[in-house]
C-alpha cells in the first residue's frame, strides 16, 4: 500500500487491526483479573496458580518469537493473525471444560501460542507490510485503541461472567473469535501488497549487512527488555509500592488507576504529533519522565505531592516507551525487515515481562521501596545510554 492509498484503506485496516487487538488482549489477558478468582474456587487452585496463567503465557508467545519472525516475511502477517484466532479460540474452549490444574495450565499453553499470533507483533507487521515506512502514526493510532482493552473488557468480563459463569464467559470468548474476527481477518483485512524493490541508490533506515544489523538488533532489544522489565514489573506493583511509601490504601488504588488513563493520553499526544516526531526523541523523553518519577517518590515521600507528580510522570512515561517499543524498530530496520526484528525482539522482551514482576516483589519485600526505586532507576538509566548509542549507530550509519 502506498503513500497515495485511498484514506478508506488505511481505516479499515486500522478498524480490523484495532478490534482484533482490543478482543485478543481483552478476551485472552484483562480477563483473569474478573475470571481468575472464580476458576480458583471452583478447581480448587490457588490464587499464585491461577495468575501464573499468564505467566505460561507470555513464556510460551516470548519463545516463539523467532519461528513468528520468519513466518511474517514468508507468508505475511494475515495468515498468521488467522492462525491466532483459530487457537484463542481452541485455548478458551481447553479452559472452559477444564477440571485441574493440567488442563488448565494445557489451556493457557495453547492461548501462549495464540498470543505470539494474534498479538501485538502480527498486527503490528500487518500495518508495515502494508504503509511501508510511513507507518509510525498509524502504528501509535493502533495502540492507543489497544489500550482500550481493560476499559471495555473489565465490565463486560464481570457481566456476562455474573449471568453466564466463567465456563460461559470462556466460550462466548471463543465464539467472539471464531465468528467475528476470523471472518474479518480472512473477508475485510486489506490485502498484502506486492514487494517491491529497492530502487539504485535508494537508503534505508540501517544498511543491511550482518554486522550492522546484528549490533543494531542487540542494541534494540536490551533497551527494549530493559525497560518492559522496568516498567511491566512496576505496574502491577504500583497499589503496593505507594502504600508502603506512605499512602493510604484508597489513595494507592485511585492514584494506580490513573496511571491507565494517563498512559492512554500520552499515546493520544504521541499519535498528534503525528510526523513531526522523532522515535528516538520520543523514547528519550519517556525515559526522563520515568526516572524523574521514581527519583521524586524516592526523594519526597511520603508528602502527597510526590504520590501525584510520581502517577503522572510515571503514566505519562510508560505511556510514550510502549509506543517507542513498537516505532522504533522501524525507524532501526527497513519495512521489509520489521515483522523479523520485531519478533525476535519479542523473544527477550515477553520473557522479561513474564518474571519482572516476581523479580521486583522480591526486590520490595526484601529490600523496601528505597532499594525498589534505586534497582528501577539505575535500569532505566541503562536503557537511556543504549538507546543514545543505538541513536547514533544509525545517525552514523545515515550519514
Amino acid at each position: 500500500m502506498s503513500d497515495a492509498a485511498p484514506f478508506t484503506s488505511r481505516a479499515r485496516l486500522i478498524g480490523v487491526l484495532a478490534i482484533g487487538q482490543i478482543v485478543s488482549w481483552g478476551s485472552g489477558f484483562d480477563m483473569l483479573a474478573v475470571l481468575g478468582p472464580r476458576i480458583g474456587q471452583e478447581l480448587a487452585i490457588a490464587n499464585e496458580v491461577v495468575f501464573a496463567g499468564l505467566t505460561v503465557m507470555m513464556t510460551i508467545s516470548a519463545l516463539c518469537g523467532p519461528y513468528l519472525g520468519r513466518t511474517l516475511v514468508r507468508h505475511g502477517a494475515a495468515p498468521v493473525l488467522v492462525a491466532g484466532s483459530l487457537l484463542f479460540t481452541a485455548g478458551f474452549v481447553v479452559l472452559a471444560f477444564a477440571s485441574g490444574v493440567i488442563g488448565y495450565a494445557i489451556g493457557w499453553a495453547v492461548i501462549g501460542f495464540a498470543a505470539a499470533c494474534g498479538l501485538t507483533t502480527a498486527a503490528h507487521a500487518a500495518v508495515v507490510e502494508r504503509v511501508g515506512a510511513e507507518s509510525g502514526r498509524l502504528l501509535t493510532l493502533l495502540m492507543l485503541f489497544t489500550g482500550l482493552s481493560a476499559a471495555v473488557f473489565l465490565p463486560l468480563t464481570a457481566l456476562v461472567a455474573e449471568h453466564f459463569g466463567w465456563r460461559g464467559t470462556l466460550i462466548a470468548y471463543a465464539c467472539l473469535q471464531l465468528f467475528v474476527l476470523l471472518p474479518l481477518y480472512v473477508f475485510v483485512l486489506p490485502g498484502r501488497p506486492a514487494r517491491k524493490t529497492a530502487k539504485s541508490g535508494e537508503a534505508t533506515a540501517i544498511a543491511p549487512s550482518p554486522v550492522d544489523t546484528k549490533r543494531a538488533f542487540l542494541l534494540l532489544a536490551a533497551m527494549t527488555t530493559i525497560s518492559a522489565f522496568t516498567t511491566f514489573g512496576l505496574s502491577p506493583l504500583l497499589p503496593l509500592l505507594l502504600v508502603q511509601a506512605g499512602a493510604s490504601q484508597s489513595l494507592a488504588v485511585q492514584l494506580a488507576a490513573a496511571r491507565s488513563v494517563l498512559a492512554i493520553t500520552a499515546r493520544g499526544l504521541d499519535f498528534l504529533l503525528g510526523k513531526h516526531g522523532n522515535p528516538f526523541v520520543t523514547a528519550m523523553i519517556g525515559f526522563c519522565l520515568l526516572l524523574l518519577s521514581l527519583l521524586l517518590l524516592l526523594a519526597f515521600a511520603p508528602a502527597m505531592p510526590a504520590f501525584i507528580a510520581f502517577i503522572v510522570f510515571f503514566g505519562f512515561g510508560a505511556g510514550v516507551l510502549t509506543v517507542s517499543r513498537a516505532v522504533l524498530p522501524l525507524a532501526v530496520f527497513s519495512p521489509e525487515q520489521y515483522g523479523l526484528q520485531a519478533a525476535r525482539i519479542s523473544l527477550p522482551q515477553n520473557l522479561a515481562i513474564a518474571v519482572a514482576p516476581v523479580i521486583f516483589t522480591l526486590a520490595l519485600d526484601r529490600g523496601g521501596v528505597s532499594a525498589m526505586l534505586i534497582i528501577a532507576s539505575v535500569l532505566i538509566g541503562i536503557s537511556f545510554l543504549l538507546l543514545i548509542v543505538l541513536w547514533r549507530a544509525v545517525r552514523k550509519q545515515g550519514s
